[in-house]
């Protein structure tokens, strides 16, 4: 278990992180999700003693590794604290070769040759470079040396592991069942993991739990689907795509709260202790559904169905972008057969259907 308390870190008297709390679980895989430059790496390296931080205490199996007891001020040696570190670039040896970079740690462990080399091998063909195994880093590509590095960090089965953009190098066709690999093993090792990246999807396929970064502190922490679907922050929400707007709550129709965004009523899931409050609301993209003017009618529940036009369209591999006027602009994601079904373009008339269960509502922080 790892566990940060009031966390405060500048550099050259510009502020990075402050008051940062977080406790990740024993075993659990916890990605670290937010914008390049919002501190990421800074709290990775204040975890494993490669920087100290200004206040604040680190504990790492409830020892105290980095903080003020009642009679001194602890900050154990990153060799003393039991952790491995995959960093954002590859680290090799240069005058090593592959095999002999995994095996770096094993021997410190003095192990036998037999165990040495059976582990070696078994890490070497987890991440396939087995035919590599004599080459040296200078004639590896960028994604073998990461992958090599990934092996050596984790050939001594540390307790906890730190990694920083860790598949960012890794080929791309690669990329996708590498993740996959890479958790499966980390698994197996049953180790207490930090997994930093700024790729929505990565985090998603590779967490337990996802905390956000921004704004100096963690905005928001919970499950994958949590976060996805629930953001509790507007920065959350933002950084993670979502339609994000500012609003009020006016009143409730039977299971269903009226609510108001730039002049526009909608319906969302009733929240009577949001009522007559600033809120933030949030929809996601692929929420969004479209239709042509007048193929839809209201039901007995109170819908949204709104008139708009399309202004914007970008079309991805299977499917479009696309921003569409609604009185304020609103983002969906449509399959692009959609698109062709119903003959759409930019300028044409449309109706955009939103499920009030679609809608995600919470007070806005700056009422």
């Amino acid at each position: 278990m790892i566990q940060l308390d009031n966390i405060t870190k500048s550099f050259n008297k510009k502020l990075v992180l402050k008051d940062l709390s977080l406790q990740v679980n024993n075993k659990e895989i916890l990605c670290l999700l937010g914008p390049n430059g919002c501190g990421k790496t800074t709290l990775l390296n204040l975890i494993s003693g490669l920087t100290p931080p200004d206040s604040g205490s680190i504990y790492i199996n409830n020892q105290l590794v980095s903080g003020q007891t009642l009679t001194k001020k602890i900050n154990l040696k990153p060799s003393e604290r039991k952790i491995g570190y995959v960093f954002q670039t590859a680290s090799l040896f240069p005058h090593m070769r592959v095999e002999d970079n995994i095996a770096y740690g094993l021997r410190a462990l003095h192990l036998s040759n037999n165990e040495i080399k059976t582990q070696t091998n078994k890490l070497l063909d987890f991440i396939g470079l087995s035919e590599y195994a004599k080459y040296y880093p200078h004639q590896l590509s960028g994604g073998q040396k990461q992958r090599a590095a990934i092996a050596r960090s984790l050939a001594t089965q540390p307790h906890t592991l730190l990694l920083d953009e860790p598949v960012s190098a890794v080929d791309p066709q690669l990329r996708e069942s590498f993740r996959v690999d890479l958790k499966n093993y980390l698994r197996k090792l049953e180790i207490t993991v930090i997994y930093v990246t700024h790729n929505l999807s990565e985090a998603y396929i590779m967490a337990d739990r996802i905390a956000i970064m921004g704004k100096k502190h963690i905005e928001q922490i919970g499950h994958p689907q949590e976060i996805f679907d629930k953001p509790t922050s507007s920065y959350a929400a933002r950084f993670l795509g979502l339609n994000t707007y500012a609003g009020r709550t006016l009143r409730i129709h039977d299971s269903f709260i009226e609510i108001e965004i730039n002049g526009i009523h909608l319906y969302a899931a009733a929240s009577p202790d949001l009522v007559e409050k600033n809120i933030v609301v949030t929809i996601k993209p692929e929420d969004i559904t479209i239709s042509k003017p007048g193929t839809l009618r209201l039901s007995d529940k109170p819908r949204n169905f709104i008139e708009g036009t399309i202004t914007e369209m970008t079309q991805m591999r299977s499917t479009a972008q696309t921003t569409i006027n609604i009185g304020f602009p609103i983002h969906a994601r449509l399959q692009i057969s959609t698109l062709k079904e119903l003959d759409l373009s930019i300028g044409d008339k449309v109706q955009v259907c939103l499920d009030p269960q679609s809608l995600n509502i919470f007070k806005d922080t700056d009422d």
